[in-house]
């Protein structure tokens, strides 16, 4: 997550179109249906770049008129909405390293933890039946219907009303930086003993530009295991490789993103210019610990459409060694394969795929 070059003295984190119909999207339904597989196990989320909570949506209207913006769940409520139901044994740990994001996001977690989060609820008809056994009337039980919105301020639908619900879940907030932290979270909340039967872990990595191999990513690969059962959802920034290629500090970048050292850069990256060059390599790392590895590109937002580009502002790319990891919201790895195209999926046909199976 990122703030905005523009308007910066607005400390909430600002996203565009593309990243809420991608990103949150995927993160919304990802989570719901990985928790209720995982219901029967101790299980902890870890967001490690959590930002302020609520996140400011800009959405472009046309050339002549102003953006509307407004404010929606960002990653570290959308774990805690989609986990509401079935939170028991589970822990969301929230890390962010920026003074005025940490404290936006703690005044927010704060606030939900008092009044409780808004969810909506089905007014069903009260039904009734006679049983045959006592020829009493009685009350039909029916399961009930949930609507989870995406903003604080979401409208109530018609035929629900809203009430407030908290969380079971242990929420935890750190204000450090992800690589000064990220060895104390991996020993207090997901163990050091190899004889215990360690908590399932999902790791959300949304850096606003690099974060280091060596530092994080090394250290949450080396966990994964299917015993321990560990899967990451990691947002690859292209941008953040591409604005260093034709200066200084290339090789310094490259080093920290990849774990290589400086001297050997030109040698492993010899030749290398387009995107995809890039993401196999850093694909080729992720599989050495993990046996799934699929990723989708998401675009940048334009107010003229044209016609559509090849290049990706970032890349989401889940890891996991289960295959049922693969198979959440009733897709598999060969209808991903049939879909994909240059290695690419479109999120928003992803998303609508996955919500009719």
């Amino acid at each position: 997550m990122c703030l905005s070059k523009k308007d910066i003295d607005i400390p909430y984190i600002r996203v565009k179109e593309k990243t809420n119909k991608a990103k949150y999207e995927f993160l919304r339904r990802f989570y719901t249906i990985w928790n209720q597989i995982t219901k029967t196990r101790s299980r902890v989320i870890i967001d490690t770049h959590a930002g302020s909570g609520l996140v400011e949506l800009e959405k472009n209207r046309n050339l002549y008129n102003k953006n509307e913006r407004q404010l929606i769940y960002g990653s570290p409520l959308i774990a805690i909405l989609k986990t509401l139901k079935i939170s028991k044994n589970l822990k969301i740990i929230l890390n962010e390293g920026n003074n005025t994001r940490y404290s936006l996001l703690k005044e927010c977690i704060n606030e939900f933890k008092e009044q409780g989060i808004p969810i909506f609820k089905k007014i069903d008809d009260e039904l009734y039946f006679k049983s045959l056994e006592t020829k009493r009337k009685k009350k039909l039980k029916k399961k009930p219907d949930y609507k989870f919105p995406e903003t604080p301020n979401a409208k109530c639908p018609s035929g629900y009303q809203e009430i407030r619900e908290n969380t079971n879940a242990e929420i935890i907030i750190y204000n450090e930086k992800i690589e000064n932290i990220i060895d104390q979270i991996l020993h207090d909340h997901l163990g050091d003993s190899l004889e215990e039967l360690k908590p399932i872990a999902l790791f959300l990595v949304d850096p606003c530009g690099v974060v280091g191999w060596n530092d994080v990513i090394k250290k949450i690969c080396n966990r994964s295991n299917k015993n321990q059962g560990t899967e990451v959802i990691l947002n690859w920034s292209w941008d953040a490789i591409n604005r260093n290629l034709n200066n200084d500090s290339k090789n310094k970048v490259l080093s920290t993103i990849y774990g290589i050292e400086e001297d050997t850069i030109c040698k492993e990256f010899n030749g290398f210019t387009q995107m995809n060059e890039f993401l196999d390599k850093y694909i080729a790392q992720l599989k050495k610990y993990f046996k799934y590895v699929i990723h989708v590109g998401v675009e940048k937002d334009r107010l003229l459409k044209p016609k559509r580009s090849d290049y990706k502002k970032y890349v989401l790319i889940l890891c996991t060694n289960n295959q049922s990891a693969l198979s959440l919201g009733g897709y598999n790895v060969r209808m991903i394969k049939k879909k994909m195209r240059d290695g690419h999926l479109d999120i928003e046909k992803f998303a609508k795929s996955v919500s009719t199976q």
